[in-house]
């Protein structure tokens, strides 16, 4: 700031000076006198001695930029933590009979990196599949079905373009190996990276392609599965209606096939859309409807799901009690089945809420305690982004 100051004293006591003498010389008459020169003169050596700071003045200062950094950060953390609210968004796993292969060694890589998958251990999942890959008689639908895992363990870690590059390999070996599930799998899953990544039509095409192919194989459950997250990219893109058209057509095949597993997840979805559009009671219809049918079947998860948005629900409605009310109720629930990962998040949706309400001591101390569980169960992108918004508060 000195130096700023310094050079803007010097450009101004320049200008002073070179106008002081033009007016003098114009005065006395001096014969040396040349006007435009003078004033060049002037002019270059103050735009010199001042051009620096007045730049520096000119761009964000580093205030801005924080501030900015800080609600870019805070607005992927909303996201991330928010994105608890969605069902069959994610991308599939994908076996193709290796659990039962007798290639045991295939078999037993396989199996340690879906659990390695489970304990949200990616880079050791990665490991054991790759590893799998490398043996000698993997079939080309095995090796579909090991890329396929390979891309959600990326996935999960959000290197989306590496997920990209598993799932179009994936696709690729299914294609050879005329494995149309395969095949079905893969163009899901890359248009869950590519919803994600926000390129949607992107995310519709590859949707569609993977639709039309369940289509001709008969697969209702991945029908519905499809139709659902074709429902999720149309609400993502602000086309409630469409979104809303896609969930009923899940919502009809899932009642077809008798899965309420899949209808709870959808009266969930539709919940979700109705929230997007600020009907926040017909929101809370649909989320009740979900919390019914999963007390029906006994899904404790569920519950603690639609708990978990029946609090962003409200929360939205501007009634904090009542959503902090549903957020303990969800918490008490995912501690019961020990979900660490899912108590994370609702602690997180609790935080974001006490960090409107201008709770902020409140809100770092959830904050610790989320980076803790993510820390002890070695989410590492988590972990960081938890990192990231207690500098941010």
């Amino acid at each position: 700031m000195f130096w700023k100051i310094l050079l803007l004293t010097i450009a101004g006591l320049i200008l002073l000076g070179g106008v002081g003498k033009i007016i003098l010389d114009v005065s006395q008459e001096n014969p040396d006198l040349n006007l435009t020169r003078d004033l060049i003169v002037t002019i270059v050596l103050a735009s010199l001695a001042g051009i620096y700071p007045i730049i520096d003045l000119l761009r964000p200062s580093k205030t801005d930029e924080s501030l900015v950094r800080i609600e870019e950060g805070q607005k992927r953390v909303e996201e991330k933590l928010e994105r608890i609210e969605e069902r069959e968004a994610g991308p599939k796993g994908y076996a193709d009979g290796i659990p039962q292969s007798k290639n045991l060694n295939l078999r037993g890589l396989f199996v340690d990196g879906v659990t390695h998958l489970e304990k949200y251990e990616y880079d050791k999942a990665i490991k054991a599949f790759t590893a799998a890959l490398a043996l000698q008689g993997v079939k080309p639908s095995e090796c579909s079905a090991l890329l396929i895992n390979i891309g959600n363990a990326e996935y999960k870690q959000n290197k989306w373009d590496e997920a990209l590059g598993s799932y179009k390999k994936a696709l690729s070996w299914a294609e050879k190996a005329q494995d149309e599930q395969g095949q079905a799998v893969a163009l899901g899953n890359l248009g869950v990276v590519y919803q994600d990544k926000g390129e949607w039509d992107k995310a519709i095409e590859f949707y569609e392609k993977s639709l039309k192919i369940k289509e001709k194989i008969g697969d209702e459950h991945g029908m519905a599965q499809t139709f659902n997250n074709l429902g999720l990219v149309y609400k993502d893109k602000g086309e409630w209606d469409k979104a809303i058209e896609f969930y009923e057509k899940a919502l009809k095949g899932l009642e077809k096939i008798g899965d309420e597993h899949g209808m709870a997840g959808t009266f969930n979805n539709l919940g979700l859309v109705y929230k997007a559009k600020g009907e926040w009671d017909k929101a809370i219809e649909f989320y009740n409807k979900d919390l019914e049918m999963s007390k029906k079947i006994g899904d404790e998860h569920g519950m603690a799901l639609a708990f978990n948005n029946l609090g962003l629900v409200y929360k939205d409605k501007g009634e904090w009690d009542k959503a902090i009310e549903f957020y303990n109720k969800s918490l008490k629930g995912l501690e019961k089945i020990g979900d660490e990962h899912g108590m994370a998040r609702t602690k997180g949706n609790i935080a974001l809420l006490h960090k409107e309400q201008g709770k902020k001591e409140e809100a770092r101390k959830l904050f610790r305690e989320i980076l803790e569980i993510f820390e002890r169960i070695g989410d590492e992108p988590n972990a960081e982004r938890t990192r990231r918004n207690l500098e941010d508060l």
